[in-house]
Order: structure tokens, then C-alpha cells, then sequence
């Protein structure tokens, strides 16, 4: 009989990879290269400096450059020029680069890539491996078992393209909203900047103004101590100087509030003064294109119909990869064991899902659902879209109505104040009426220049519901 410690020679010489030190040792291996391949943990910490240099302005070169290099499906680049001031074009373009909410939202290209990347990923092998020694008994001789099983799922090589392609549409849908968010606040931008020279045209002609109706006051107040005039008229002056006084407060607290939202929209700090442009033309009129031309094509123009279109596709591939899902679901493996008796074999094995009770009956539902919901979505904002076109064109035609009323009342008044100018060097009108037609010339002016405003206004809604840049600017009229 053969000793047992030769037998076990034997037995490492004829099956030394049988033993157990080899499958320690492949163990071993096999961990080390897995842990090298490891992504490693980078701290990102929040502390109050690395915020301060987040949130720091950069230099007027920097933002040149950043500004000549910008990639935007709608937006151009531009050279800034801020001598001479912000321009409403130069200011969108900031907002775009510097506005603290639009970094939040390329976020999600990173998230959105990651899972791009996720997709393409096959699952891991999974590795099994047992062990059991003799614990009683009568026959001593008796080895230690072990087994090793290896096995990978199989059918996920069927779905892999679709998963691929599903989340390639997400990303290029999260990508168009980017865009399409980066589009409206840089058009916020652009109208708050031109708000804020309207407004600081509004103010200069109030602030004349009062200064009129402080003079008029005071000549009044004069004329009431010697008897000339009565105290209803004293009054009465002192009472429209107080008027314009409360719109010029009013409008100057407009002003502030209208330079904090354009601070926070270019991402700069609240009590940072932004010098605007104030040589800026308004427009007169604007001949906007034909409604039929603004709404043809417009899902391949704006960004949010395309965002949508793309996500609805990646809804698509994913319905399908479920209805895929509901098919028995297949792992193939392979293994080596040695029982009690030193006894090793080795084996193939070959495992499925049986789709009696779930068949993925409730990821169907949930996707069906989903496509749906993302369908009516943009079956909806199509409608929209092509409601606000003709909504703003209906207004634009209303604004183009009145300001053209307003400018050819404005000559006349201009004429009637000239007339009074003249009387009262002739002895001939009263100093109040003169006031009082000067006054009402101020105002029209006034109105003309917030119709000018609404105007542009409905100019760049125009823009964002056609997704057209510049159509608030290539069909319009620029002021005499």
C-alpha cells in the first residue's frame, strides 16, 4: 500500500493544478489585477476658498478669450469691446459664461457621459469559491473539499447596442437642454440689459422733468405770497412736483433691482456695477417674417424640441430593451471541484430565468408609460411653440400701431411747446401752460420709450419660441 504522503506527491505531481495552493494563489492573482484596475478616490473639498475662486470675476482678457471661443448651436461668438460699455449681445454672451446655474446644468454632461459609459459595460464574471473540511466521522482519511465555479450572463450581449444607443440619446438630449438653458438666460440678459438703458433714459427725462416742476413750483410760490395766483394753483403745482417725485423713486428703485437680477444673471457679485452701452439704437418698427416661415421647420430649430425628440427616442431603445428583458435571461459558467473522497472533476453549467411570475411585465408598463408621457410632451410644446409665434406676432403688429401713433404725436407737442416758448417771450401765454404742454411732451416721450421696450421684448420672446437668433434685429427698423 502507498503511503499516504507519497500518494499525495503523486497526486500534486500528475494534477498540480488541483491543489489548493494553486487556487489560492490564482485567487491572489486574479484580485490583484482587478484591485489595479480600480479608479481611486480623489477628495474634492468644500471649503471656503476653493468657493471664493469658483465665484471669483475673471479679468476683462480672460473673458475675451472665453468669449471668442464659445460653442453654441445658436449663439456666435463675440469680441467684447467694453470701453465703450456692455452691449445687450455682450452681456448675453457673460451670462453664458459666468452664470453660476448654467455650471450646475453642465453637470449633467458629465453624469450623462458616465452613463453613456455604463452602457457599454458587459457585467462582471462572477467567481465562487467554497471550502469544507471533515468535521467527525470514522474514516480519518477523508480530504478537504473545495469547489471553484466561474460564470458570466450571457444574454446581456443581446441588448448591449440598444443600451448603447439609449443612453447616447440621453446625452445628446441632456445636452440640448444645456443649450436651450444657456439660450434663455443669456436672452434674459440681453433683456434685462436693454431694460436698464430704457430705464436710464426714463430717468433722465423724469429728472428733467421735476426739475421743471420745481422751478414752476417755486415761481408759484412766489407769486401766491405777493397775491397774484391762488392757492389752488400753488396747490396744484406742488402737488404734480410731488407726482413725478414719487415716479422718479419708484423708477430708480426699478433701476436697482433691474441691475441686481442682470448681476446675478452674468454670475457677478451683487454690488458690482456693470457700465452699460447707452449709445444703443431702439427699434422703430419690426417687420417680423411671415408666420408660416417662423413655425416651418421649428423642431429642428429649438433646442427644447430637440432636447425632447432625442429623449424620446432613448425612451424608445429603452421599451425595447425591456421587451427583451422579458425572455429567460441566460448565465453560462464553468467549474472545478474536489470532494471528500479526493475525488476532482470538472464541469459546464448552464442556468436561466423560468418567465412564469414576473417576465418583466412591470419595467414594460413603466417604459410604455414613460414613451407616452414623453410623446404627448412634445406634441404639447410644439403646440406651444407655434401658439407663442402667432401670439407674439399679433403683438408685435399691436406695439409697431402704437408706437407709430405715438411718434406722430410727438412732433405736434413739440410744435405746441415751441408755440408757448414763443408767447411767453411775447407776453402772451402763461407760464403754466407752457409747463403743462412741455410736461405732457416729456411723457409721450416716456411712453415711446417703454412701447420701444415692449417691443424689443416681444422681439426676443419672438426669438426664443421660433429659434431664431437676430430676428428681433434683421427685420426691424432702427430710429431716426
Amino acid at each position: 500500500m502507498t503511503p499516504s504522503y507519497l500518494q499525495a506527491a503523486n497526486n500534486f505531481q500528475l494534477y498540480p493544478f488541483k491543489s489548493i495552493g494553486f487556487y489560492h494563489w490564482a485567487i491572489s492573482i486574479a484580485l490583484s489585477l482587478v484591485l489595479s484596475a480600480c479608479a481611486h478616490y480623489q477628495p474634492l473639498p468644500l471649503t471656503e476658498d476653493s468657493i471664493q475662486q469658483q465665484l471669483q470675476t475673471p479679468s476683462r482678457e480672460q473673458l475675451t478669450i472665453q468669449a471668442a471661443k464659445i460653442k453654441h448651436p445658436l449663439l456666435e461668438p463675440v469680441k467684447f469691446t467694453m470701453e465703450d460699455g456692455l452691449s445687450p449681445d455682450e452681456a448675453a454672451i457673460l451670462a453664458v459664461l459666468r452664470n453660476p446655474e448654467l455650471r450646475v446644468a453642465r453637470d449633467q454632461h458629465g453624469i450623462a457621459k458616465a452613463q453613456l459609459l455604463q452602457a457599454g459595460l458587459l457585467p462582471d464574471p462572477q467567481v465562487s469559491y467554497s471550502f469544507s473540511a471533515p468535521s467527525g466521522g470514522t474514516d480519518l482519511s477523508m480530504s478537504n473539499a473545495f469547489g471553484l465555479g466561474l460564470s458570466w450572463e450571457a444574454t446581456a450581449l443581446i441588448w448591449r447596442q440598444n443600451k448603447i444607443t439609449a443612453a447616447g440619446k440621453q446625452q445628446q438630449s441632456i445636452d440640448l437642454q444645456i443649450a436651450w438653458q444657456e439660450w434663455q438666460i443669456a436672452q434674459a440678459a440681453k433683456l434685462a440689459a436693454y431694460q436698464l438703458i430704457v430705464y436710464s433714459r426714463q430717468q433722465a427725462l423724469l429728472s428733467e422733468m421735476a426739475q421743471r416742476l420745481e422751478d414752476n413750483r417755486a415761481r408759484l410760490q412766489e407769486a401766491a405770497e405777493l397775491g397774484l395766483v391762488t392757492e389752488l394753483e400753488r396747490v396744484a403745482a406742488v402737488s404734480a412736483k410731488n407726482l413725478v417725485d414719487i415716479r422718479l423713486l419708484a423708477l430708480k428703485l426699478q433701476i436697482k433691482q433691474q441691475q441686481q437680477q442682470l448681476n446675478r444673471a452674468m454670475g457677478l457679485k451683487p454690488h458690482e456695477v456693470v457700465n452699460l452701452q447707452q449709445d444703443i439704437e431702439l427699434v422703430a418698427a419690426m417687420n417680423a417674417p411671415a408666420y408660416d416661415a417662423l413655425i416651418h421647420n421649428v423642431e429642428n430649430r429649438r433646442l427644447d424640441l430637440m432636447a425632447l425628440k432625442r429623449g424620446y427616442e432613448s425612451q424608445e431603445e429603452r421599451l425595447h430593451i425591456a421587451v427583451m428583458q422579458q425572455f429567460p435571461q441566460i448565465s453560462i459558467g464553468f467549474n472545478s471541484a474536489r470532494d471528500n473522497s479526493n475525488l476532482y472533476t470538472m464541469g459546464f453549467g448552464v442556468s436561466m430565468t423560468v418567465p412564469i411570475f414576473d417576465r418583466n411585465q412591470g419595467q414594460i408598463a413603466l417604459d410604455r408609460a414613460t414613451r407616452q408621457q414623453l410623446f404627448d410632451q412634445y406634441t404639447s410644446r410644439l403646440f406651444q411653440a407655434r401658439a407663442d409665434i402667432a401670439e407674439l406676432l399679433v403683438t408685435i403688429a399691436s406695439i409697431n400701431k402704437q408706437i407709430q401713433s405715438v411718434r406722430h404725436a410727438i412732433p405736434d407737442l413739440a410744435n405746441l411747446v415751441n408755440a408757448y416758448q414763443s408767447g411767453i417771450e411775447n407776453g402772451q401765454v402763461d407760464v403754466f401752460n407752457y409747463y403743462v404742454a412741455w410736461n405732457s411732451l416729456t411723457d409721450k416721450k416716456i411712453d415711446l420709450l417703454n412701447l420701444e421696450l415692449q417691443l424689443v421684448q416681444a422681439g426676443i420672446a419672438l426669438e426664443v419660441a421660433s429659434g431664431l437668433y437676430h430676428v428681433a434685429t434683421d427685420f426691424n427698423e432702427k430710429k431716426l
